[in-house]
């Protein structure tokens, strides 16, 4: 079924609502990882993606339209920047573009594996929250960073995971398989749960 273009209320509403869940869930799982250096740094991201991937089916399935992931993803953006990460937000706003045209297709709102492309390629990409700081903006995060309140010794840890080719290498590996495998869960729970409640 091809997207209709324009955007009801209903369609605004329904995809700030989902967007907001699924920044809050993230935000909840970093700050639960963070107890742990290397659950935090090694697993989260990985952890994240899997349990959101059904809500972004969701979302994506229910509004219908193009340009959700952008606006879901620019969401995201701005609350990193009210964090204090400025250069996310327009990083996310290019990864949404990039799920934009992974959906592009007119028939891929229905096509599970066009979204489930999307949201593993999106996995991958979440992990510049980790990687840009390193390769472009380091003292800008690091002062954020222990203004924020986190401690040297996390920082340090944080940098030597991330500078390791074997363990950057593991993390991508990681994130971008729960990513996949969440999308697995999202759309096999769109044809057994979501759909038959009418909900889709």
């Amino acid at each position: 079924m091809k997207p209709n273009a324009k955007w009801s209320a209903k369609d605004v509403i329904t995809t700030v609502l989902l967007s907001v869940l699924l920044i809050v869930i993230q935000l909840l799982i970093n700050m639960i990882c963070m107890a742990n250096h290397f659950v935090s740094m090694v697993l989260s991201v990985g952890i994240t993606c899997l349990v959101c991937a059904p809500i972004y089916f969701l979302m994506v399935r229910r509004v219908h339209k193009r340009f959700v992931s952008l606006l879901y993803m620019t969401l995201l953006g701005v609350v990193f920047l009210i964090m204090g990460d400025w250069f996310l937000l327009p990083y996310f706003i290019v990864v949404g573009f990039v799920c934009e045209a992974i959906l592009w297709k007119t028939d891929a709102y229905d096509n599970p594996w066009r979204i489930t492309a999307a949201w593993t390629v999106y996995s991958g990409l979440y992990q510049g929250v980790n990687l840009l700081p390193i390769l472009a903006f380091w003292e800008a995060f690091t002062s954020n960073a222990l203004a924020s309140g986190m401690s040297q010794e996390y920082i340090d840890s944080y940098l030597s995971y991330y500078t390791q080719p074997g363990w950057l290498a593991f993390i991508l590996i990681f994130t971008v398989a729960c990513g996949f495998v969440g999308s697995l869960i999202g759309s096999r729970m769109m044809k057994k749960h979501f759909g038959k409640a009418g909900i889709l």
